[in-house]
């Protein structure tokens, strides 16, 4: 049975005599908060990658029932908007609810009612303006009203704007060749060479043939719909097996299935659209597998571990080691990008690719790397984080030798909650995030069976992050 681990501060007699300076351990100390403290950005302050060949899917563009009529009705009520106490004549002269109008121009022309609303406010602000001029929904749209020229005066009216745009997108699709703007087909609109990759961006354009206008559309669509996936998630198109790992604002490709393995849980593999994919710039891919030995062009040989390229000192050092050079991989400088660099691999350094060890006497666990030894708080930490790892017990007097490091976290991306608490959280930059809601839960696409249950302070070695709603 595992032993709560006990953080143990005392020294042996052996050590005081050799009057070891405790300044050292409050560097170590400080030096661990230094690094959280920035490398630590905050989700609000998230920026992401406009990518102005592909803003929406094609199937996002046209799912009729992407939302019901009464989750229009919700939608423009939580957003404040007038809309959603207006009644206006319809494109039959009927008198209906705005958001009644707005669904049934979906139905009718089979586009999304997320399109319809994301336009509206696009076009005239109409979804968070408390109180709307009779100018802004007479062109709630936009459509008909060329930046050339007046709008077209049979269209200048809320319920024909919103039925004519639904019509219009669906034009688009149903005859793709007979409209200024073709997927596959490169233009130069506002100085950008744009090239639509699907047919829903090349409607887009065709609405608003404008670099900006389309980019406000996707950064509109993004706030109302978006999912913002923290760093360490995995995340992988609908209809794409291609793995990403979400890391420093970008998503890193990871190359084969044997390399993702090496590192990560599949169990964690998150299915998005594409769209939430996009918007992430593409970064450095993760192309090696854990524990790979790579030889820069300088002659220099690195280990990886994880993230960090860890530079051995000597082929001395390589040879204690026992590491074995039919091993070593010649890599290009490129191919090192991505990866921090730590610490030299020297002779004197201990554990240089980490062990776990364990008191004999108390059977307390640390992980112990480089003379620092990290406590390990629970058993579900040294199972997601070690899992095939040897443990090694050890004396007490041996551990003594080590200097104490910070506890070891649960790695970025995973779901963990309290044996005696309902939260759950997500893990990112070593902080906690509340998931506040199921409807949280399922909106990010997360998976019950994935959540760890662990002790409270297990959990609270985690600070807490912004919360997630």
């Amino acid at each position: 049975m595992f032993i709560r681990v006990i953080f143990n501060m005392r020294r042996n007699k052996k050590l005081r005599n050799k009057k070891i300076n405790k300044l050292k351990l409050y560097f170590v100390l400080f030096s661990y908060f230094l690094i959280f403290l920035f490398s630590c950005p905050s989700i609000a302050s998230a920026e992401y990658y406009f990518n102005p060949h592909f803003i929406l899917t094609d199937e996002e563009m046209t799912d009729s029932l992407a939302l019901t009529l009464n989750e229009v009705q919700k939608f423009l009520e939580a957003k404040g908007s007038g809309l959603a106490s207006l009644v206006s004549p319809d494109y039959n002269g009927i008198d209906k609810k705005a958001s009644e109008i707005i669904w049934q121009a979906a139905q009718e022309s089979k586009i999304s009612p997320k399109v319809l609303l994301a336009t509206l406010q696009k076009e005239q602000s109409l979804i968070e303006d408390a109180s709307p001029s009779e100018n802004q929904l007479d062109r709630a749209m936009g459509y008909r009203c060329p930046d050339s020229g007046s709008c077209n005066p049979s269209t200048l009216d809320f319920g024909k704007q919103v039925d004519g745009a639904a019509w219009q997108f669906r034009q688009y699709f149903n005859n793709p060749f007979n409209w200024n703007y073709q997927k596959d087909q490169t233009y130069a609109i506002d100085d950008f060479l744009v090239t639509p990759v699907n047919q829903a961006t090349a409607c887009l354009y065709n609405y608003t043939p404008h670099y900006s206008g389309n980019q406000r559309f996707w950064q509109i669509w993004q706030s109302y719909w978006g999912r913002d996936y923290l760093d360490g998630s995995l995340l992988k198109g609908y209809d794409n097996p291609a793995v990403w790992l979400i890391q420093y604002g970008s998503r890193r490709l990871i190359t084969s299935w044997g390399v993702l393995i090496s590192r990560f849980d599949p169990k964690k593999i998150i299915a998005v659209s594409q769209t939430d994919l996009e918007k992430y710039e593409v970064g450095p891919p993760i192309k090696f597998y854990n524990y790979s030995l790579l030889e820069s062009p300088d002659g220099k040989i690195y280990l990886l571990v994880d993230d960090r390229l860890r530079h051995i000192a000597s082929p001395e050092v390589f040879r204690i080691i026992g590491f074995n050079p039919e091993e070593v991989i010649k890599v290009e400088q490129a191919d090192l990008a991505g990866y921090k660099y730590g610490a030299d691999i020297t002779t004197s350094s201990i554990y240089p690719t980490g062990a776990l060890i364990q008191n004999n006497k108390t059977g307390g666990v640390y992980y112990v790397e480089d003379g620092i030894k990290q406590p390990i708080y629970s058993r579900e930490i040294l199972d997601a984080n070690f899992k095939g790892k040897v443990l090694t017990p050890v004396s007490p007097e041996e551990l003594d030798q080590y200097q104490i490091g910070l506890p070891v976290k649960f790695k970025d991306g995973e779901l963990i909650k309290a044996n005696n608490d309902s939260r759950i959280y997500v893990i990112a930059d070593g902080l906690r995030h509340w998931i506040k809601s199921e409807s949280a839960f399922a909106k990010f696409a997360y998976k019950w069976d994935n959540v760890i249950v662990t002790t409270q302070q297990a959990v609270e070695i985690h600070l807490l992050g912004e919360d997630i709603e």
